[in-house]
């Protein structure tokens, strides 16, 4: 066989393979979770008659504040768990309870927890870990006896037993979730591959073949039977690369269950879906390429035959098309994933940090005792509240609880009240004016986003349904150009009061203002968050994490609060947090990068496949210059010296695939990332292109360090086997 079929069916083969074992190791972990659930009931017991509540726990590894969603404990009643009889304020804890913000340090037996409800803060002591370690949401993570269960005053709700069955579910593509969500990038990445080598085949088959088309064609043959012969050889490469793929696939997971029976009780699942979706890529994948394949192929001229021309012309076309879609493929990603984080990254505007007391707040006269707190500039209380939208519309996928005191959820605005207004970017009206018209009327100030997505500009009003009846309007006196999507969920400012965590976004007010919109009875209303500004020189000296726990720890004592080292602030039964803004910016880097890289790792994979097709192109590159190399050889060249011919064709495939793949991949970048921000719409989310140049540079290095390691030896190996001797 031929080396540029043989490349194009190993290419075909990894890509299929690719897709198949990563899909049947998806479906062998979901045949095994019957029998894992069958384990959790027997190694997680729930006693007959407990009671259960869910609350927050503030766990702070290494004292830092987590990012993302709060970490939430489903507690249930036990006279013991794990073989230990509990006691007031112990508890046993699972270790799939830290699994699930994947915590892999777990704090000492003997440590306090604080625990964060709706009517107050508690704490526990660690006493024992139950072994479990996988996350079940619904089914409890953390055991207390009824003792301590009386002591935390949340609601409590009788345990309903839950089978195996009702419980398999949260084990199904557990292992493989993310693999799970990047199924149909890793489809379309192996298809892209598989057409990419075999493209870069058939044109090299073409070309190889000139004479003997343009004599076939000479004597009779049609194009109809010059487009036979190329989809015949297209099927053939197709149908085999996927054959072998999906058998070295089967094998490879066979194999790999066999090597931890423990993990898979139940044995190993083959993908069925994922076979029958690579067989169908495959004829698509063969029928694509013999239809880019025939543009070559129908311009050989039955003349050629008389001529003799038979010489090489495009040799480097098809890699140069398979590379560029490769990287491409590579950079489009990353444009895309770069582009929509932008706007979800916390803009400079923001005061330096967001200080939450949780759950119940303090009274708002107790701001006087912060206004010495050592390395802060500036410091304001920040009152938060969330009121419906009018007219009222309810959120797509968001409903209360059964038999709850929630009901319908609808589009809201988050209040957000102060007698500080930050310097913002303003893009409509001027910071003086937005302050005088705050300060004398019911006016606002909203985000560019919330315009953008509710159709408002200056000047007109934002009306507000407070609920009983209560209705109001507010004068947009000021538009801010903000990100304040991470900043206003990190920092725990929504969500409150039974509201929805979804918000059209924040709304600037003053407090008179926000205590019109607000049907509580005044009594009941706290101070439940500050905002503030560290002194620059105290910010300098410390950095950000040790300035924000310095600053936590000063603000717990001036409210009369506990502290200790190594553990939370508590006062008056609330929790206290400082969220900076940076480290909120860190995370959403942090966490966006980790998802990006997740998917962009799949096509920088493949793209080490295509690199495959560069020996099939370098042995038809030697082929055509047999004798060019025999005459060197008898001047007196190395067999090197010929190689460096070779390697020097790749490297200049490799830097032009490089350029076309950039521009095309950033373009195809920019579209996806503006068809999904079609489809998030409602969020008003900015366009923003952005171009990670430092990702991209690193992507060209690793496309040309696979062109090497391939183009090297096989350039060295091609010359040996030419059977070019010197004369």
């Amino acid at each position: 066989m031929k080396a540029r079929s043989i490349c194009a069916v190993v290419g075909i083969a990894a890509a299929v393979g690719a897709v198949v074992f990563s899909q049947s190791l998806i479906t062998t972990n979901d045949a095994q979770s019957l029998k894992v659930a069958e384990r959790l009931l027997v190694e997680v017991p729930v006693a007959k008659g407990a009671k259960t509540c869910s609350v927050q726990v503030d766990f702070r590894p290494e004292g830092r504040v987590m990012q993302g969603p709060p970490m939430m404990a489903f507690l249930a009643s036990a006279k013991e768990a794990s073989g230990v009889t509990l006691k007031k304020g112990e508890a046993v804890v699972t270790k799939g309870f830290f699994a699930q913000r994947r915590i892999k340090k777990l704090p000492p037996v003997g440590e306090s927890l604080k625990l964060i409800g709706r009517k107050g803060a508690y704490e526990v002591k660690i006493v024992a870990y139950s072994k479990w370690e996988r996350p079940v949401r619904g089914y409890p993570n953390m055991f207390v006896s009824q003792e301590t269960a009386s002591q935390i005053k949340e609601e409590w709700r009788p345990f309903a037993p839950i089978d195996a069955k009702e419980l398999s579910a949260q084990f199904m593509s557990d292992a493989g979730r993310n693999m799970d969500r990047a199924k149909p990038l890793l489809l379309w990445a192996a298809a892209l591959t598989a057409l990419c080598l075999l493209v870069n085949s058939l044109f090299l088959a073409v070309e190889s073949k000139r004479r003997e088309i343009a004599i076939l064609r000479m004597v009779g043959m049609t194009r109809r039977g010059v487009a036979k012969l190329v989809m015949g050889e297209a099927a053939v490469l197709s149908v085999s690369g996927f054959a072998l793929g999906a058998l070295g696939a089967i094998a490879a997971l066979f194999q790999y269950v066999k090597m931890d029976a423990a993990t898979f009780p139940a044995g190993a699942a083959i993908g069925v879906r994922s076979l029958i979706a690579t067989l169908v890529a495959s004829l698509i994948v063969a029928v694509l390429a013999a239809l880019l394949a025939l543009v070559p192929a129908f311009r050989v001229k039955p003349i050629e035959a008389a001529t003799g021309r038979s010489r090489l012309r495009r040799r480097p076309i098809g890699m140069l098309i398979a590379l560029s879609c490769g990287y491409g493929a590579f950079v489009a990603v990353e444009v895309w994933g770069a582009s929509l984080m932008k706007p979800f990254v916390p803009s400079k505007e923001w005061p330096d940090a967001i200080v939450s007391i949780l759950p119940g707040g303090v009274s708002a006269f107790d701001i006087e005792k912060l206004k010495s707190v050592p390395g802060v500039n500036k410091i304001a209380e920040l009152q938060p509240l969330q009121v419906n939208i009018e007219p009222l519309e309810e959120l797509k996928g968001a409903s209360g609880r059964k038999g709850g005191a929630r009901g319908k959820q609808y589009r809201n605005a988050l209040l957000l009240a102060s007698d500080w207004l930050p310097d913002f970017k303003f893009v409509q009206g001027t910071r003086e004016e937005a302050l005088k018209k705050i300060g004398s009327s019911d006016a606002c100030v909203i985000t560019e986003m919330m315009a953008r997505s509710r159709g408002l500009s200056l000047g007109e009003q934002l009306k507000l349904d407070a609920g009983r009846g209560h209705k109001m309007a507010l004068e947009i006196v000021g538009i801010v150009d903000l990100n304040w999507h991470m900043v206003t969920s990190r920092a725990l400012v929504r969500g409150l009061n039974r509201m929805p965590v979804y918000t059209d976004g924040p709304v600037f007010v003053s407090f008179d203002t926000l205590a019109a919109c607000d049907i509580r009875p005044q009594e009941l209303v706290k101070m439940t968050h500050l905002w503030l500004n560290y002194n620059p020189e105290f910010l300098a000296s410390h950095g950000v994490f040790p300035a924000g726990r310095a600053v936590e720890r000063s603000i717990v004592n001036a409210l009369d609060g506990a502290w200790s080292e190594g553990e939370n602030g508590e006062v008056r039964g609330n929790t206290v947090r400082l969220h900076a803004r940076d480290e909120i910016a860190d995370g959403t880097l942090a966490h966006g990068a980790q998802l990006i890289g997740s998917m962009a790792r799949v096509p920088f994979v493949f793209l080490a496949v295509i690199s495959i097709g560069f020996i099939a192109m370098l042995v038809a590159s030697a082929e055509s210059r047999r004798r060019e190399f025999a005459v060197l050889r008898a001047a007196g060249a190395t067999r090197w010296q010929l190689s460096r011919v070779l390697i020097g064709e790749a490297l200049k495939v490799s830097s032009g695939s490089l350029v076309i793949g950039l521009f095309g991949g950033a373009a195809v970048g920019w579209l996806c990332t503006a068809g999904t921000r079609a489809a998030m719409a409602s969020w008003g989310l900015p366009a923003s292109f952005v171009l990670p140049v430092s990702l991209c540079l690193w992507g060209a290095l690793g496309a040309l360090l696979f062109a090497l390691l391939i183009a090297i030896p096989a350039s060295w190996v091609i010359v040996r086997l030419t059977g070019v001797n010197q004369q």
